[in-house]
């Protein structure tokens, strides 16, 4: 079992609510694999949309707020942190998207933590849905209306944390298996994998990709993942998966050139970005 190299990890933040929330799951991370802490903050940044002005204007983002400001804020979420985390922030200016790619390139970062305000629309680009198509590093993301309480990496989380894998049994979705399996290395993760069939296939083709995926975890000894094979519509149904195993996070190939643009279709893959009860871990093909 090969455990994926966490070492650094880079978490921007815009001193939200959902900042907040983002900033747990890093520290969840960091302390599980020893990992190095990198906050951001980018003075340019722009507001997440005409819905959410109000909590914008709220934490004073108009365009008002000055770098000493900035610079205080990021000492005292520093100050928060838990002692045994290494971690260190800076500040930057433009486009926000091309600022964290080429962070994340030159630090580099192992993984990137985004809080999602939502999805894009005529008044706002998602910022997260960009760094998903762009970055060449696993993108960890939680939406605004995700539950985190059962994200769990570290053994003294209290208990074992369900991990959703959805797969579609490609060698690209393969190797997003092998990343989750190397996850359960420094965590005690269940993996729950998961294919999804037409409600038109019948019952042996049903039965042949149940036996397709006990191989797949046998192989790679795997041997306590459980194999879901479910029919229906893929967004819901990974949904509903998710729900009722009361997940703590799912590992999805990143869609813009992976699993799900070979699997559905590219809009499958930002519905359940915005959609999932839980935290989403992207996985790129070249992670």
């Amino acid at each position: 079992m090969h455990k994926p190299e966490i070492r650094i990890v880079l978490c921007p933040v815009d001193f939200s609510d959902l900042s907040r929330r983002e900033l747990g799951l890093a520290v969840e991370v960091c302390q599980a694999f020893g990992a190095r802490l990198v906050l951001h903050h980018n003075l340019d940044v722009a507001p997440p949309g005409l819905s959410r002005v109000w909590e914008w204007n709220e934490l004073g983002r108009d365009g008002t707020i000055s770098e000493a400001e900035a610079e205080q804020r990021l000492r005292e979420v520093l100050a928060e942190l838990p002692a045994s985390i290494m971690a260190e922030a800076s500040l930057s200016r433009g486009p926000t998207s091309v600022v964290l790619a080429e962070m994340a390139k030159r630090l580099p970062a192992d993984l990137l933590v985004l809080g999602s305000h939502g999805r894009s629309s005529a008044d706002h680009a998602s910022l997260t849905e960009r760094m998903i198509d762009a970055s060449a590093c696993p993108v960890l993301t939680v939406e605004e209306g995700a539950h985190v309480d059962h994200f769990r990496l570290r053994p003294d989380g209290g208990g074992r944390t369900v991990v959703v894998v959805p797969t579609d049994l490609s060698p690209a979705a393969e190797r997003v298996f092998d990343y989750a399996i190397g996850l359960t290395a420094a965590a005690p993760l269940d993996l729950h994998l998961l294919h999804i069939l037409p409600a038109s296939v019948r019952p042996p083709a049903v039965d042949q990709a149940r036996r397709r995926l006990e191989t797949l975890a046998a192989e790679r000894g795997a041997t306590g993942t459980v194999c879901h094979v479910e029919q229906g519509e893929p967004v819901e149904t990974m949904l509903r998966g998710c729900e009722q195993l009361n997940a703590g996070f799912m590992v999805m190939g990143e869609h813009a050139r992976g699993l799900l643009l070979r699997l559905f279709i590219r809009d499958v893959a930002r519905a359940v970005l915005h959609r999932a009860c839980c935290p989403v871990w992207f996985v790129p093909a070249t992670a």
